[in-house]
């Protein structure tokens, strides 16, 4: 087997195919016979374990191989208790683990002590990096300068009139409407009815997102309008929280940037709001936060097939229906770790019915109770419960569409019937 990974394509970075090239010359020089190929391409070894990428999981669920062979050990790990879980994995299925550029292999006791040598030092290398990407952050907002990633809504980034590098200014075609949405969240009216403001009013959307028409006019979300009135540039403070984790708990509207004493730095030339009033907008936004406290002419109802069915595997807490886009997703309410329905229910019925359809369930089968259901979400669900032990939902790598991989399914043992199940 060949594993290969990269993070961020860069001029010095040894792209896919290349690791990919060096793997196999490096089999057919040792005579190996290379039975299948898997790759992680945009995936950062810093904030997403092995076991967590589709690429590696991949490799794991296949069979009869006796090793993987990948360029370097960094592009397996760069945490020294991933490696050594990455090992042991393939331990467990008889496989070891050779690096290309690495003077190791994981089939002797020497390569394997030199190996964690190897991921040690590459645990100290990405440390060293997110300490001078951090140090680097820190000067350029003590010298009042921007430091890069998403422009906020209603500003723009303009060279420094007074040194290097650049700073933000209010643009002057979107900062208007970002004002009057800001004024009316804090005179009571709610992010939908905001954001269907925007939306008929034709407001521009932020740079960079893709325009959608309905009847004519630029179609607003309410996500990009909670996330817009959350931002503190509103009271002129800027964003600061290198520790939060990526696809990590919802970001705190207060973690920004503090001077010696802990008292939020303010550009006073962006703010639009005062500190104060930023604290009291958080508080109107965080009543309206969840879909219960909406109007019901604006809530969607949602099925009730997987209500208090699934939890999430990071939190241990329910996950909760809703939707994105007026499409169905579960979400859990700690981390906010989203999953879409749209694949995650087929995908659940047909495991159900292909491995527990032929299961008996009182005078007759699972799959019999299930056709006699018909439509009904909540038989359904009852169906489901009599098979179900356990399912848990683990976070997934950021921006990827439906990954079975998240998915940790157990299914009830035969001789165990469920409690209190009435079909």
């Amino acid at each position: 087997m060949l594993y290969a990974r990269l993070s961020v394509t860069k001029e010095e970075s040894v792209s896919i195919a290349r690791q990919l090239q060096s793997c196999r010359r490096y089999a057919e020089a040792r005579g190996w016979t290379v039975v299948g190929e898997f790759i992680d391409n945009g995936v950062s070894a810093t904030a997403n374990r092995p076991e967590d990428r589709a690429g590696w999981a991949a490799l794991l669920a296949a069979t009869d191989f006796d090793a993987v062979i990948i360029w370097k050990v960094d592009r397996l790990a760069r945490r020294v208790l991933d490696f050594l879980h990455a090992d042991e994995a393939l331990q467990e299925r008889g496989a070891g683990l050779v690096a290309v550029e690495d003077p190791i292999d994981m089939t002797s006791p020497q390569g394997r002590a030199f190996a964690v040598m190897l991921a040690v030092f590459g645990e100290m290398e990405a440390e060293a990096i997110r300490a001078r990407v951090r140090a680097a952050r820190i000067q350029l907002l003590k010298d009042g300068r921007w430091a890069g990633g998403g422009t906020p809504y209603g500003y723009l980034p303009t060279a420094n009139p007074t040194g290097p590098g650049w700073v933000l200014v209010k643009d002057p075609d979107r900062h208007p409407w970002l004002a009057e949405a800001v004024s009316r969240a804090l005179n009571g009216t709610t992010v939908n009815a905001i954001t269907t403001w925007l939306t008929t009013e034709g407001a521009p959307l932020p740079k960079g997102s893709v325009a959608r028409r309905k009847s004519g006019a630029t179609t607003w979300n309410r996500q990009t309008v909670n996330g817009i009135l959350r931002n503190p540039v509103l009271a002129g403070m800027t964003p600061h929280n290198p520790g939060r984790a990526k696809s990590g708990k919802r970001v705190d509207p207060f973690a920004v940037f503090r001077d010696e004493n802990s008292e939020p730095v303010v550009n006073d030339d962006l703010a639009i709001i005062s500190i104060k009033e930023f604290a009291v907008l958080q508080k109107l936004l965080d009543a309206r936060n969840t879909p219960q406290s909406r109007k019901r002419s604006e809530r969607k109802p949602t099925s009730p097939f997987l209500s208090r069915v699934a939890r999430c595997n990071d939190c241990d807490v329910f996950l909760c229906r809703g939707t994105n886009q007026q499409r169905p997703t579960l979400y859990c309410p700690s981390c906010r770790q989203t999953l879409s329905r749209s694949a995650f229910d087929p995908y659940l019925i047909h495991r159900l019915l292909t491995e527990r359809g032929t299961e008996p369930l009182g005078t007759s089968t699972v799959e019999a109770h299930w056709i006699a259901a018909g439509s009904s979400d909540t038989a359904r669900r009852e169906i489901l419960l009599t098979q179900l032990h356990s399912l848990r939902i683990r976070r997934g790598i950021v921006g990827r569409y439906f990954d079975a991989n998240r998915v940790l399914l157990e299914w009830r043992q035969p001789e165990t019937p469920a409690a209190g199940a009435q079909l």
